[in-house]
């Protein structure tokens, strides 16, 4: 089980240690009848600390893609009475990739993944969706560049950016088919938004709107071909990602 955390007393934060690295979720609660889960990581149980502060709310799970870590965790909440919405992409990720991936984990590590149920979304969308809380908002971009399928999610009668894994510390991961422009372009525009206070990521610490700042600098050091140092000290994995990411720079032939 990971650490739970209040940042006050209606977002909560939720970081698990996994293999290689930490992935983070968060749950808002909006006065004593809805509350929102954003992403439910990667094991049934990461949910567990959740379920005395949902009660009996309403409940709306958001996926901010479909990767394993964001998603394998829906079991353990009372999903067959929730909301799920995420991006089309990810909806149509349930139907590829999504249980490919549970097969061959479960392959590999037989026992280890028994009680992973995938739940797919209810509810999906293109382009942007706003979700109407009780006195709070939560507006869903699609934000594609680590995936096709990522969104983020803002709150703007709080200022928090729920990032997922377009912004990570100490560098995000960029794949061979990463459109990076479109994702150079959407964090130019959060960066740019001084609407934005608190900064939320799947991988890496809380922070201010200056993680979107880093995380553009380094994307378009790449995309441009300049030289890129990530900040901070890097483990293997990240180490890894760093020399893959640079690889997919023009100045390496692409």
């Amino acid at each position: 089980m990971g650490i739970t955390e209040a940042l006050d007393r209606e977002l909560w934060i939720t970081r698990v240690a996994l293999e290689e690295y930490d992935v983070r979720g968060a749950l808002l609660l909006a006065g004593d009848t809805h509350a929102v889960v954003w992403d439910t990581l990667a094991r049934p149980r990461d949910m567990t600390p959740y379920h005395p502060l949902i009660g009996q709310r309403s409940l709306t799970i958001v996926y901010s893609h479909g990767d394993w870590d964001h998603i394998w965790g829906t079991a353990g909440l009372p999903y067959r009475r929730a909301r799920i919405v995420a991006h089309a992409d990810t909806r149509h990720r349930f139907d590829t990739d999504v249980p490919d991936v549970l097969a061959k984990r479960r392959s590999a590590e037989p026992g280890a993944w028994d009680d992973v149920v995938l739940v797919p979304p209810t509810e999906s969308f293109h382009g942007h969706r706003t979700l109407e809380l009780r006195g709070l908002t939560l507006e869903l971009h699609h934000l594609p560049g680590h995936t096709a399928d990522c969104i983020v999610g803002f709150i703007p009668e709080r200022g928090v950016l729920l990032a997922g894994d377009t912004i990570e510390t100490p560098c995000p991961v960029i794949p061979a088919d990463s459109p990076l422009a479109a994702w150079v372009s959407e964090l130019r525009r959060w960066a740019a938004d001084d609407r934005v206070r608190t900064v939320i990521p799947a991988h890496g610490p809380v922070g201010t709107r200056d993680l979107v700042c880093r995380n553009l600098e380094y994307l378009e050091a790449i995309l441009s071909g300049r030289p890129v140092d990530p900040r901070g000290p890097l483990t293997p994995f990240y180490r890894e990602t760093h020399i893959q990411n640079v690889r997919w720079s023009p100045a390496a032939g692409r």
